[in-house]
C-alpha cells in the first residue's frame, strides 16, 4: 500500500475516523491494529522478521536494565544486525569474496540467493537497537507491555522510511491521549500537501531529466552533467523530505508527532553542519550507537579520525551494498577529517584576507562550497556502479561547454522548456521559503493566519498544483520513494 495510492488515503481516513470515535482506552489498540494491517498488505511473511526484532530486543532490554549484562546486549545487537546483513548485504559480500578469490587463483562457486527483504527492516532494526542500547545505559525504562513496544516499532507512518524514532520521544506521543483538533488536522493535511508537491511535482519531474543524463552520461559532457548532478541532489532531497513530510503529516492526524528529519540541509555551512541537518534521525543514531561507543573524540585525534571514517563507512553500507556506497561514505568522512585538520589554516587565511567572521559573503561562500561537495558525493550514490561514477565525473570535467545551457540542449533530455520553467519556479519557491523562514512550520503558521478567503484560495491552488503538474505513472510502489529501498 504505497503512501501515494488512493487505497492508502482511504485507509488513513478510515483509521483516523475510527481512532477518534472509539473510547480513549481502545485508541492504542486501533493504532497497533492499523499498523499491523498496513504492514500486512505488503507480505505476511514480513511479520516473522518484525516480530523477531521486537521480541528479541524487548526481552533483552528487560534483562540488561539496571543489571548491565554486556554479553546479552552484544548478542542481541549482533543477532538483529546479522539478520539485516544476511538479507541486505550477503549476496553482494559473497560476490566480492568470489572476485577476491579468483584474483589469487582460487575458484569459488557462489550460491544462488533468493532472499526475502522485509519492508522497512533497515529502519525498525536501527530503532530496536537504539531502544536496547538506551535501556542498557539506563536512559529509558523498558516497556512492560510487548504490544505497546510492538506499536513503537511498527508505527505505520514511519515504518517504511523513517524517521528513525527513539523510544523516549515516540512512545509518549503514542500513549498520550489526544482530543480531536481542527487546527491539528488542518496543519498536518497541509504538511501532507507540501510533501506531495515536493515529491510529485519537483522530484518526479526532475527525475525524468536526471535519469536520462545518468543513463546517457557516456555521450554527454561538461555543464550538462553538472546540472544533472545538481538535479539529482535536489531530486533526492525533495523525494526523501517529501515522503517524510507525508509520514509526519499522517502521524500528526492521530496527534502523534514524529521527530523532524531535515533542517534546510542545503544551507549547511560545512559537511559537519550538513549531517546535523540531513536525515537527522540517522545521524543521531550513528553518533549514539557507532561513533560514541567507538570512543568518539575521547581517545586522541588519530582515533577520532578513524572513528569518523568507520561511522561513515557503516552509513554507506546501511544505504546499500556496493563499492559506490562505501565511496560515498568515505568521501563524507574525508570531507570532515580535512575540514577539522585545516580549521586553523583557514582561520589564518581569513584574518590575513580580513574576512569578517559570519559575514553574509562568507556564509554564502561556505554554503556554495558545502553544497558542491555534497553534490559531488551524490554522484557515487546515484550512479549504477563505482566506475560509472568515475566516468561520469571524467566527462563532467573534461569539456565544460557552458553554451549548452543556452542552446536548447537541456530541452532534449526529457523535459521541454515549459517543464523546465515549471521546475525552476517550484524549486525557487522551495528554497526561498527555506532561506527566509525556519522551514515549512513557519510557512504553515503564516498561511493559517491569512484571511479565510485568501487561505482557502491558496489551499485550492496547492491542490490543483499537485493534480495538474504532478507526475503520474502506471502506479506507485515502494520503489517510488528513493529512500524506501534502503
Amino acid at each position: 500500500m504505497s503512501y501515494l495510492s488512493l487505497a492508502f488515503g482511504v485507509f488513513v481516513a478510515f483509521l483516523v475516523a475510527l481512532f477518534y470515535m472509539v473510547p480513549v482506552k481502545l485508541r492504542g489498540f486501533v493504532l497497533l491494529l492499523g499498523s499491523l494491517v498496513f504492514y500486512g498488505t505488503y507480505d505476511l511473511r514480513y511479520f516473522v522478521f518484525l516480530l523477531f526484532a521486537a521480541g528479541s530486543t524487548y526481552l533483552a532490554a528487560r534483562m540488561v536494565y539496571k543489571k548491565p549484562r554486556k554479553v546479552i546486549l552484544i548478542l542481541t545487537v549482533v543477532l538483529n544486525a546479522g539478520v539485516w546483513f544476511v538479507l541486505k548485504v550477503l549476496p553482494w559480500a559473497t560476490l566480492v569474496l568470489k572476485r577476491c578469490l579468483a584474483f589469487v587463483g582460487i575458484s569459488f562457486s557462489e550460491p544462488e540467493f533468493n532472499l526475502l527483504v522485509p519492508l522497512g527492516i533497515s529502519y525498525y532494526v536501527l530503532q530496536a537497537i537504539a531502544y536496547l542500547v538506551d535501556a542498557y545505559k539506563g536512559k529509558i525504562k523498558p516497556e512492560k507491555s510487548f504490544w505497546k513496544y510492538l506499536l513503537f516499532l511498527s508505527w505505520f507512518p514511519a515504518v517504511v522510511q523513517g524517521p528513525i524514532s527513539r523510544y523516549d520521544k515516540l512512545m509518549p506521543e503514542l500513549l498520550h491521549q489526544k482530543k480531536y483538533s481542527f487546527d491539528t488536522m488542518r496543519d498536518n493535511l497541509l504538511l501532507i500537501l507540501f510533501g506531495l508537491i515536493k515529491k510529485m511535482v519537483i522530484a518526479d519531474r526532475l527525475g525524468i531529466f536526471v535519469n536520462t543524463c545518468f543513463s546517457q552520461y557516456e555521450e554527454l559532457r561538461g555543464i550538462i552533467l553538472y546540472v544533472a548532478a545538481v538535479g539529482y541532489a535536489i531530486q533526492l532531497y525533495t523525494d526523501f523530505s517529501g515522503c517524510v513530510d507525508i509520514c509526519r503529516g499522517v502521524s500528526g492526524l492521530f496527534g502523534v508527532n514524529l521527530v523532524p528529519n531535515f533542517n534546510r540541509p542545503y544551507f549547511a555551512l560545512s559537511i559537519k553542519d550538513f549531517w546535523g541537518k540531513w536525515h537527522m534521525s540517522l545521524s543521531q543514531w550513528l553518533k549514539d550507537c557507532i561513533y560514541i561507543p567507538l570512543g568518539g573524540n575521547r581517545k586522541g585525534t588519530l582515533r577520532k579520525y578513524i572513528n569518523i571514517m568507520i561511522t561513515f563507512l557503516i552509513s554507506g553500507l546501511w544505504h546499500g551494498a556496493g563499492i559506490k556506497f562505501f565511496a560515498w561514505g568515505a568521501l563524507h568522512a574525508i570531507y570532515q577529517i580535512i575540514g577539522q585538520m585545516t580549521a586553523g589554516i583557514r582561520g589564518c587565511f581569513k584574518k590575513r584576507l580580513h574576512v569578517k567572521e559570519n559575514s553574509v559573503s562568507e556564509r554564502i561562500f561556505q554554503v556554495v562550497i558545502t553544497f558542491n561537495l555534497v553534490t559531488f558525493a551524490w554522484i557515487f550514490f546515484r550512479s549504477s556502479g563505482f566506475m560509472d561514477a568515475v566516468f561520469f565525473i571524467r566527462n563532467m570535467v573534461s569539456d565544460v561547454q557552458l553554451w549548452k545551457l543556452f542552446d536548447g540542449s537541456l530541452y532534449t533530455l526529457g523535459l521541454n522548456q515549459n517543464y523546465w520553467g515549471l521546475l525552476i519556479a517550484h524549486i525557487g519557491l522551495l528554497f526561498a521559503s527555506e532561506c527566509f523562514t525556519q522551514g515549512q512550520k513557519d510557512v504553515i503558521t503564516a498561511l493559517t493566519k491569512r484571511h479565510i478567503i485568501i487561505r482557502w484560495a491558496i489551499y485550492i491552488v496547492l491542490i490543483f498544483d499537485v493534480i495538474l503538474f504532478g507526475v503520474y505513472g502506471s502506479g506507485y510502489s515502494l520503489s517510488s520513494f528513493m529512500y524506501g529501498g534502503f
